[in-house]
């Protein structure tokens, strides 16, 4: 055999060897995060709606033959309300961390549906799949609104924070909204994979395995798993409001829509002193920051200072919502 043809065989086996590596690496790092259920932390306080007078009314949704966790919260007689808004939780124990931001929209006079995706919070399902089995669990929800006699007849808006941002403006190619409110949101979730994987396996194999990441998303999801949010808001020309903060360490901005889509329907707002949680204040922002710190393994010297960290903390400062951004919602969605 010619010695050119030992080193292309040579070439494309490194080749191939290497992607298989890769492939598995990002396998592992996707499973890590969406392989497994995402449950409550037990070191959390979640608030409850009776801790903000909420009524609560169980909606019947199933996805792929699951059962997922949806109701209704309002602080009126559904009778009285002008709207009805879909809320779309980021990553972590589904709506429960938000129900704050889901008494103040019921406080404008909206009816709050808000779900747990397949695999988190209260939803069965034995894991949480991917970025886009939020999108397919948000529009099952929506179909249930739709369907519902107390809500069908209402103005519809999709509201949603980062993963759940994402969520809101992929859905509105698939269903109608009159409005949508995405805070902190990102548009590839390849990328955002990758920007998520860095600190932890280095930049450059971060770097390496997004197309590892874009095809896992292709094999689980088809067509729709790579789906592009800042697109996908743009071509539905439905009215978004797109906020960002510029000190987010989560969501890179040239991977956010409020930073990368355009268009006559879109009104992209960048709070330069604001971090990932957007609407919350400055000082809510600091605490989540030391909150998350906590969690570092050689934070706390011994298991009775860190369950004594936990116990004082202060949820509901870190929870305190940013008034200016709130009554900036709430005005979008009244324009619309």
């Amino acid at each position: 055999m010619p010695i050119y043809q030992i080193i292309i065989i040579v070439i494309a086996a490194t080749i191939f060897l290497v992607a298989a590596l890769l492939f598995a690496l990002a396998l592992y790092a996707h499973r890590l995060v969406f392989g497994k259920r995402i449950n409550r932390n037990v070191n959390l306080k979640y608030f409850e709606p009776s801790d903000f007078a909420l009524n609560v009314r169980r909606l019947p949704v199933t996805f792929d033959k699951t059962p997922l966790y949806a109701a209704v919260y309002t602080d009126r007689p559904e009778s009285s309300c002008t709207r009805a808004v879909l809320f779309c939780h980021g990553i972590g124990a589904g709506h429960a961390p938000y129900m704050t931001e889901i008494a103040r929209l019921a406080s404008f006079g909206y009816a709050v549906v808000a779900y747990d995706s397949i695999g988190c919070g209260l939803s069965q399902g034995k894991n949480a799949r991917g970025f886009y089995a939020n999108v397919q669990c948000a529009t099952a929800a929506y179909i249930a609104m739709r369907s519902d006699a107390q809500l069908k007849g209402m103005p519809f808006c999709f509201v949603g924070h980062s993963w759940g941002a994402y969520t809101a403006l992929c859905l509105t190619s698939v269903v109608a909204a009159q409005s949508v409110v995405a805070l902190s949101g990102f548009n590839s979730p390849a990328q955002m994979m990758a920007d998520s994987a860095a600190p932890v396996m280095g930049r450059l194999p971060a770097a390496l395995c997004k197309p590892m990441w874009w095809l896992i998303n292709l094999f689980i999801f088809g067509v729709h798993g790579n789906a592009n949010a800042a697109v996908r808001i743009v071509r539905s020309e439905v009215p978004a409001l797109l906020a960002y903060g510029a000190k987010d360490r989560t969501v890179r901005a040239e991977n956010t829509p409020a930073c990368t889509a355009h268009g006559t329907y879109l009104q992209s707002v960048v709070y330069d002193d604001k971090g990932h949680n957007v609407y919350n204040t400055v000082a809510a922002q600091k605490l989540l920051e030391d909150l998350n710190a906590a969690f570092s393994p050689s934070r706390f010297k011994t298991p009775q200072a860190r369950k004594a960290y936990f116990e004082n903390f202060d949820f509901k400062a870190a929870t305190e919502e940013d008034e200016k951004v709130m009554s900036a919602i709430k005005f979008f969605i009244d324009s619309h």
